[in-house]
């Protein structure tokens, strides 16, 4: 059967690549581009794709979601006065599940990134003829051993993938958002306003992004309270 990788442009997806590159697999590696990871992870794709070239491997393939005519995850939410949610999930089932499913011959194979150390997430399952595999964890490879398969490629190792807008960040990554990337930081709390007004409005119980139940504002002006040195936070410009 045909084999996909799913790739996020992380650490375990960049070395399970690099690994299934070195061992001569045959696959075609999948970018679903929904318009919301951290731009550090676009960086890194752009120079990822470049290594692959000048290596003579085949280039990732770039997916654009479609869901009700949005291609951007972002967009998608502010439109529909909702946040991206830990119960739901229905931001990866949307804008990175589903388009993959619509583009794979099936019957087939996905390859996915989860590293030995975290067996515990992996289930083997087959799904509308897509059946999943760790090779990471059939190689027995941690978090370490990723790290240690990127930099033996001379590349460096990637930050960590995932959505700006992620429910998942902890409080540490929304204050270093909003410490290097003040804009998007503005969007996201833009976002959270619209859909605390939109409920309050329709007598709902408002709904912060962050799980802890504070908005982004108060996780930010606590953090700034505890600080000697202000600049740490560059000038935000949004009004918010």
């Amino acid at each position: 059967m045909r084999k996909y990788l799913s790739f996020g442009g992380g650490v375990n997806s960049v070395a399970m690549m690099l690994m299934l590159l070195d061992q001569k697999d045959d696959f075609e590696a999948i970018f679903v581009d929904h318009g919301t990871d951290w731009p550090e992870t676009y960086e890194y794709f752009d120079i990822f794709q470049e290594w692959l070239r000048n290596n003579g491997h085949e280039q990732i393939t770039v997916l654009k979601p479609n869901i009700q005519g949005f291609d951007n995850l972002y967009n998608y939410y502010f439109s529909k006065k909702k946040t991206p949610s830990i119960m739901q999930r229905d931001c990866t089932d949307k804008f990175k599940l589903r388009p993959i499913y619509k583009y794979v011959e099936k019957p087939c194979f996905m390859l996915l990134g989860i590293d030995n150390g975290e067996s515990h997430r992996a289930r083997i399952n087959v799904k509308k003829g897509v059946e999943n595999r760790f090779p990471l964890i059939e190689h027995e490879i941690d978090r370490d051993g990723c790290k240690d398969i990127i930099r033996r490629s001379g590349l460096q190792v990637p930050i960590k993938s995932g959505c700006y807008t992620c429910p998942f960040q902890k409080v540490g990554q929304w204050k270093e958002l909003r410490t290097k990337h003040p804009d998007l930081f503005c969007k996201v709390q833009a976002l959270e306003n619209a859909v605390i007004d939109y409920r309050i409005e329709n007598g709902k119980k408002p709904f912060t992004i962050n799980s802890n139940g504070k908005r982004l504002k108060t996780i930010i002006d606590e953090d700034q309270m505890n600080l000697f040195e202000q600049d740490d936070y560059p000038p935000c410009q949004c009004g918010l």
